[in-house]
C-alpha cells in the first residue's frame, strides 16, 4: 500500500511540473509543490524501511542452535522449527549436531562462541557437562537460552533463560490416565531415557509419585535410551523375565519408545490397549493415531516448536527488556477422548 501511494504521489508531481511548464503564471508555486512532494514520497520511504526493519528483529544477528541429536521425529521437528522463524525473523541459522554424545555437545558450543554467534540457543544432553562451555558462552556476552531440558546451573551464570514444559507435571497426568483405566491397580513397567536427563527423570518421578502405590507396583524399570529400536529389545526382554500376563501396562517418557515397546506387544501375541495399557508423552502423530485406534492409552504433548518463542525472547534480550529465567510450555494430555491426530507433529 505504501509503495502504491509513493509512485502515485510521484506521479502527481511529474503532472504538476508539467502543468507548470505550460502556465507561466503558476510557476512560483511548482517548487513549492514538487518540495512537499519529495517530502512525503521521502517519509513514506522511511516508513516503510522501518516497518520492513521491524518485521525482521534478527536482521544481521547470527543464531547458533547446539542440538543434542536428529534421531526422533521431535528433534527435527524441533531444529526446522527454530531454522524456519530464526531466517523468518532476518538472522542467520548456524545448527551443531552432537549425536547424542555430550563432549561433542560441549566442543559444539565452544565452536559456535568462537565462531561469533549473537545468540546461543542449546538443547541440553545431560544435565552435566555443558558448564563450563555455557560459562564461556556467558562471559564473552552471548546469551543464552536453553531449550525442552534443564542443566544443573545457575541463571546469569551458566544461561540466560531456559524454555521447557512441565516435565513432572507430564508425568502426572499420564499417572491419572493410568488410575482411571485401572481403577483396581495392576503391574507396570517403565522405560525410562536414563538417569541423567531431567526431561526423563521428572516425567518418570511424575508418573511414580502421582500413583496409587497401595494399587500399582513398579514390577520392571529400563533405560530405552530415548530410542524406538532399544525400546522395543528392552520390551522384549521384560516381556520375557516377567511374562506378558504379569505385565497391566507400560509408562514410556517419549511415544517414540512407546512405539518400541508397542511393537514389542505385538510380537509377544499380545494386544497393545487390551492386554497391556502403553503410555507415552510428546504428542507425535504417531502416537495420536494409536490413541485413536485404541493401542495407546495416552500421550501427554510436549511441544518441539519453539521457533516463535526462541525468536520472542531474543528479541526482547536484545531490546533491553527483562526476560524470566523460566519460561514453561503449556501442554495437553490426550486420549481417545480428545485425541486429534492431525495435531500430532
Amino acid at each position: 500500500m505504501k509503495k502504491t501511494l509513493t509512485i502515485l504521489m510521484t506521479a502527481a508531481m511529474a503532472l504538476s511540473l508539467s502543468a507548470c511548464s505550460s502556465q507561466p503564471a503558476a510557476e512560483s508555486s511548482a517548487p513549492e509543490s514538487s518540495q512537499e512532494a519529495t517530502a512525503e514520497t521521502s517519509e513514506s520511504s522511511d516508513a516503510a524501511a522501518e516497518s520492513e526493519s521491524s518485521e525482521k528483529p534478527l536482521d544481521g544477528l547470527t543464531v547458533g542452535f547446539a542440538q543434542t541429536d536428529s534421531m526422533s521425529a521431535w528433534r527435527t521437528t524441533e531444529t526446522d522449527d527454530i531454522k524456519k522463524f530464526v531466517e523468518e525473523a532476518g538472522g542467520e541459522f548456524i545448527v551443531k549436531d552432537a549425536g547424542g554424545d555430550i563432549a561433542t555437545q560441549e566442543s559444539d558450543i565452544r565452536d559456535l562462541v568462537a565462531a561469533g554467534v549473537d545468540y546461543l540457543v542449546v538443547a541440553p544432553l545431560e544435565d552435566n557437562g555443558l558448564q563450563g562451555a555455557l560459562q564461556e558462552a556467558m562471559e564473552n556476552g552471548i546469551p543464552v537460552i536453553l531449550v525442552d531440558r534443564a542443566i544443573a546451573g545457575e541463571a546469569g551464570t551458566h544461561y540466560t533463560t531456559g524454555i521447557m514444559s512441565d516435565f513432572i507435571w507430564e508425568g502426572e497426568q499420564c499417572a491419572n490416565a493410568l488410575m482411571e483405566a485401572l481403577p483396581d491397580g495392576g503391574n507396570v513397567v517403565i522405560i525410562n531415557g536414563g538417569y541423567d536427563s531431567s526431561t526423563s527423570t521428572d516425567r518418570q518421578d511424575g508418573f511414580v509419585n502421582a500413583l496409587d502405590s497401595s494399587k500399582f507396583e513398579i514390577v520392571a524399570e529400563q533405560d530405552g535410551e530415548w530410542l524406538m529400536d532399544k525400546a522395543q529389545a528392552v520390551m522384549e526382554n521384560i516381556l520375557q523375565a516377567q511374562g506378558g500376563e504379569n505385565i497391566d501396562a507400560v509408562f514410556c517418557v517419549t511415544d517414540d519408545m512407546a512405539q518400541g515397546a508397542m511393537s514389542a506387544i505385538e510380537a509377544a501375541g499380545l494386544t497393545p490397549g487390551e492386554d497391556i495399557l502403553i503410555l507415552g508423552i510428546d504428542g507425535s502423530r504417531a502416537a495420536f493415531e494409536a490413541v485413536e485406534a485404541g493401542k495407546q492409552l495416552a500421550s501427554c504433548t510436549c511441544s518441539p516448536y519453539f521457533g516463535e518463542i526462541v525468536v520472542k525472547t531474543i528479541t526482547q534480550i536484545k531490546n533491553g527488556e527483562d526476560v524470566p529465567t523460566a519460561i514453561t510450555n503449556e501442554d495437553t494430555l490426550y486420549t481417545k477422548e480428545n485425541v486429534n491426530v492431525e495435531l500430532g507433529f
